[in-house]
């Protein structure tokens, strides 16, 4: 039977396609975080070098781009901070205990031992990010495309100030309209 942090962390796209016995040893190497309701997982802003993945309890997100305040809302099985545990980086955002939340937390420096043990952990984690921001460049094409043919139907520029939100799967992406020479110029660089 597989243990239940095991199970939460083959669930999550930054981990599929771990065997489970890697799975275990990042378990192995894993600490236990305790936060009570007001406390910060992560403060927007600051460093961190370590990703918490809830395993009892909630916690939001206030002000998370795009969305009402703390309408965003991340539950047992949520990984939270995720870049931290790769790299060295300021959180984008903050994310605060709704309860009392218990969390296994990933460090960056008890993840790197691993990778350095088990090079194959690095290359599928580093695979699964990059399958991660090639679906996330081809939603930014999707949205390039939905602008172009928005502004060829609209006889006058779209003002600056005006945002559209486009949902995807996890994400709410906020944009800025562009006009058909901006579209361009972004064409040739890539």
């Amino acid at each position: 039977m597989l243990d239940p942090k095991t199970g939460l962390l083959q669930n999550l796209s930054t981990f599929q396609g771990l065997s489970k016995n890697q799975l275990k040893l990042i378990v192995t190497v894993s600490g236990k975080s305790f936060f009570e309701a007001g406390d910060n997982l992560i403060t927007k802003d600051e460093f961190g070098d370590t990703a918490y993945l809830i395993l009892t309890g909630t916690a939001k997100c206030p002000g998370f781009p795009g969305q009402p305040p703390s309408s965003y809302q991340a539950g047992p099985g949520a990984l939270v901070g995720e870049m931290a545990m790769l790299t060295e980086t300021a959180h984008s955002f903050t994310v605060q205990a709704n309860e009392r939340l218990r969390a296994m937390s990933i460090r960056r420096d008890a993840l790197r031992q691993v990778m350095l043990r088990d090079p194959l952990i690095a290359q599928q984690i580093s695979d699964n990010l990059l399958a991660r921001l090639r679906r996330f460049a081809q939603e930014l094409r999707g949205l390039d495309a939905l602008l172009v043919a928005a502004e060829g139907q609209q006889a006058e520029l779209i003002p600056p100030s005006s945002i559209v939100q486009i949902p995807s799967s996890k994400y709410f992406a906020r944009f800025s309209p562009m006009s058909r020479a901006d579209t361009e110029k972004r064409k040739s660089f890539g």
